[in-house]
């Protein structure tokens, strides 16, 4: 499992149980960083804070009126099954009204439409609501 997906299954596993942060071990921090940034700046998560001696992060859920931004996460960073969408399909998709994709593109971790700014396509990492 890669260090996007541990980061992910670790929030969404959080989410479920109603805990308000989560506690994951990746091995590649800087991987996890990226991810975790692209939520912050979103307003997905309140903060993240790494533990240099544990090498583990905490990542703390950010709420409204007491219940969580996140609703719905659903992952899709598999390697036996990548889905790819080109520039046409999110154009196609953002007319649905979206909430956020976020693609692993050649730039680097996107939401969907950073990559219709830059008309850019990628890998689909996970859908947030």
């Amino acid at each position: 499992m890669n260090d996007i997906s541990l980061v992910l299954i670790g929030i969404k596993t959080s989410l479920i149980s109603k805990k308000g942060q989560c506690l994951v071990k990746p091995k590649n921090p800087l991987v996890a960083f990226k991810l975790l940034r692209l939520l912050y700046l979103e307003g997905f998560i309140l903060s993240y804070i790494y533990d240099k001696f544990d090498k583990s992060i905490i990542v703390y859920h950010n709420y409204y009126k007491n219940k969580p931004i996140i609703n719905i996460l659903n992952i899709y960073n598999k390697a036996s099954f990548p889905i790819y969408l080109r520039y046409e399909d999110l154009i196609s998709i953002h007319k649905f009204g979206v909430d956020m994709l976020v693609l692993s593109t050649s730039k680097g971790l996107k939401p969907h439409y950073m990559c219709i700014k830059e008309r850019l396509g990628g890998r689909l990492i996970c859908y947030i609501r």
